[in-house]
């Protein structure tokens, strides 16, 4: 298992809790902990990547730096400030959890653990808004349909199986493992499912499963 914690600076950080702080914490959970400022310093043994994200053009940034990504591995934004809409895009775009540099050592403490239980780390109202989202965009879909003649979506049995474990927080490479696929085939039958479904990400995807198929991903 990847056993490394990558911490990505930002060139002109806002403070030092990178280093005073989120290292010590990393190495207590029995992480190597390596930092640099560039993307492609990231080793492939990485199992977390810690990007800062402090800039008033944060997105930005942060959109530019993950295209140069070449690991796979889950992605944490740290030293955030009071910024909701930020992170409600992390959370609808799979990053894994935000922590704020108002955050203590507590905190922090608390997150890396779920986050290496392959849990999500955000705040309650930051899940809140993000699911009232996804119920919106339910709720905005059931009207469309209801407008006219209701078509069912007829999902494969692969793409069905690849949802059903993805609900279980599997990452794709888990799925392509689990299935023995590879992880570019997962993701063909999950664009695929998308696709049929109308659904825009992976919590909306989870959303419609839930919903229109739950007895197959249980």
């Amino acid at each position: 298992m990847s056993s490394t914690a990558f911490l990505l600076l930002d060139k002109e950080p806002m403070n030092t809790i990178g280093i005073n702080v989120l290292q010590p914490l990393l190495k207590t959970q029995g992480l190597e902990v390596v930092t640099g400022t560039d993307i492609s310093e990231v080793p492939e043994d990485t199992r977390l990547l810690f990007i800062e994200t402090a800039a008033n053009d944060a997105w930005i940034k942060l959109k530019e730096q993950l295209v140069n990504l070449r690991v796979n591995c889950d992605i944490v934004l740290f030293n955030l400030d009071e910024n909701p809409e930020l992170a409600n895009r992390a959370l609808l775009s799979g990053i894994r959890g935000v922590f704020y540099t108002t955050d203590n050592a507590d905190v922090l403490m608390k997150g890396i653990r779920l986050l290496l239980e392959n849990q999500l780390w955000y705040r309650r109202e930051v899940m809140c808004n993000v699911l009232n989202r996804v119920l919106q965009f339910n709720k905005d879909t059931l009207h469309k349909l209801t407008e006219g003649d209701i078509e069912p979506v007829k999902l494969t049995k692969r793409e069905k199986a690849i949802i059903a474990l993805m609900s279980k927080g599997a990452k794709n490479k888990e799925i392509a493992e689990q299935l023995n696929i590879s992880p570019h085939t997962v993701k063909t039958h999950l664009y695929s499912a998308f696709r049929k479904t109308k659904c825009r990400n992976r919590i909306e995807l989870l959303s419609w499963a839930q919903q229109n198929i739950p007895d197959e991903i249980r």
